[in-house]
């Protein structure tokens, strides 16, 4: 039977010397070992260093290998495997919970850059009101919530009104939790005059809204009478902004709020 030195098994495989040597060393595989120590591969040495790189790529650890290779019976091996599908499915909702943020945060970048004193006409895309934390924390969604306030603007005067947790009916359709949130309210609205707003606070200041709802006007369209901010993210260093008149501390973080105030439709 033809045997291999660890160069060939090296090259033929693309595993590293290093990687071959700490097979051994673990004990998954014991090539032979001639009189001036040079190692040799069997075959059969070749076709558990294919399994051990098999079971590598579906993310086993060494000592898992080890004892599938070497320790595991029929069943045990299938129990692994089932154990190591469920693991696989955790990961996969973790990551896709990580996709869902970056791509949030991805937009909320967007949207600073793009309408940070300007403004858009634009829907409060559709929202669940969370207001059962002991749901919250079932369906642990608690960090993909958005904090928002409603305002009810009057004459120059504004009032902040509630206070709600929003989960998105979106990112809800993309974890199929939506029979789960069937029963709750929604809030959302088609027509909004939409902005970001640079403040010095999490929270828009009344005159901050004011200031917007006033700006809405003059530009001719027809306030419902209430407005919705929410906090996007803050900065150490404003390199967008170009003006503080909140602050000339440079050092001071800024904070991005966007506003939405619904509208007449046309």
């Amino acid at each position: 039977m033809k045997k291999y030195t660890i160069g060939e098994v090296s090259k033929r495989l693309g595993l590293s010397r290093d990687t071959l040597r700490f097979y051994e060393k673990k004990g998954i595989i014991t090539p032979e070992k001639k009189e001036n120590g040079y190692r040799q591969y069997t075959y059969e040495d070749t076709r558990k260093l294919l399994d051990i790189m098999f079971f590598r790529r579906l993310n086993f650890s060494i000592d898992d290998i080890d004892r599938i290779l070497h320790r595991s019976s029929y069943h045990s091996y299938c129990s692994m495997i089932q154990e190591k599908i469920e693991e696989e499915q955790r990961i996969i909702a973790h990551h896709r919970r990580t996709l869902i943020h970056l791509q949030h945060v991805e937009q909320l970048y967007k949207n600073i850059e793009l309408y940070l004193n300007k403004y858009d006409i634009r829907p409060l895309r559709r929202y669940y009101k969370m207001d059962e934390s002991n749901l919250i924390d079932k369906l642990e969604v608690f960090d993909l919530c958005y904090i928002y306030q409603e305002y009810l603007i009057g004459n120059n005067t504004l009032e902040q009104i509630d206070e709600y947790l929003l989960f998105s009916s979106e990112t809800a359709s993309i974890m199929n939790i939506e029979e789960e949130l069937k029963e709750h309210l929604f809030i959302q609205q088609n027509r909004c005059f939409y902005t970001v707003i640079a403040s010095s606070s999490h929270i828009a200041t009344d005159q901050e809204v004011l200031n917007v709802a006033n700006w809405a006007v003059s530009e001719g369209y027809e306030l419902l009478g209430t407005a919705y901010s929410g906090f996007l993210l803050n900065c150490a260093v404003d390199d967008i902004h170009n003006t503080r008149q909140y602050d000339d501390d440079k050092t001071t973080p800024v904070y991005y709020i966007e506003l939405y105030l619904p509208i007449k439709e046309a």
